[in-house]
């Protein structure tokens, strides 16, 4: 019996029996996805017909009302930043354990403010480093997105492009594929 998945693209496939527990890359964005084993995919909720699970609440949400429900998460509030951020399930993060040995407080040395990194982002990037492509983070002092490498975590002192970079290159089997990389960098270009 074959295994139901869906990549964070969008993209839906089945996924043969002998795949299970492995990681594969989604066939549409070239993204890496773990197979779930049987087990634990009957034991997964899927979503229920017509809808689509939020990158940011990760609650279901039927299709027709999904981009809706996306752009109240990506609001600007008065501070700059978005209302949320995407990140993976709870499910997916990395363990609580985790998070006692990551930095959580960064300096952006243009112009010397401290943003604290919140709990689920960390647990995010430490299960996925290649989750947030973007390679930029929010600066509570100029009250907009910088690049990483302008910042540096105050308890090790480690630039953080630098931080990001080590954990990718521990974790290579999970960097998107070429079309995902592309379009960040498009963006990133342009925005």
């Amino acid at each position: 019996m074959s295994i139901a998945v869906e990549c964070l693209c969008g993209k839906r496939f089945q996924a043969k029996p002998e795949l299970a527990g492995k990681r594969v890359k989604c066939p549409a964005c070239g993204s890496a996805i773990d197979i779930p084993d049987a087990a634990e995919s009957s034991a997964t909720a899927s979503p229920p017909p017509g809808h689509k699970r939020c990158e940011y609440c990760h609650e279901y949400i039927p299709n027709s009302e999904y981009y809706s429900h996306i752009e109240k998460h990506m609001e600007i509030r008065e501070d700059g930043q978005q209302t949320d951020y995407a990140t993976l399930p709870p499910e997916e993060r990395a363990a609580m354990e985790e998070l006692e040995n990551a930095p959580r407080w960064y300096r952006h040395q243009k112009c010397g403010q401290v943003t604290g990194m919140p709990e689920e982002i960390i647990q995010t990037y430490l299960a996925n480093p290649w989750f947030y492509l973007s390679d930029k983070t929010f600066c509570t002092g100029c009250n907009t997105h910088v690049r990483q490498e302008e910042c540096v975590w105050e308890e090790t002192g480690e630039n953080l492009q630098v931080y990001t970079d080590r954990l990718r290159a521990a974790k290579p089997e999970l960097r998107p594929g070429i079309l995902m990389r592309s379009i960040v960098w498009v963006l990133n270009l342009f925005g």
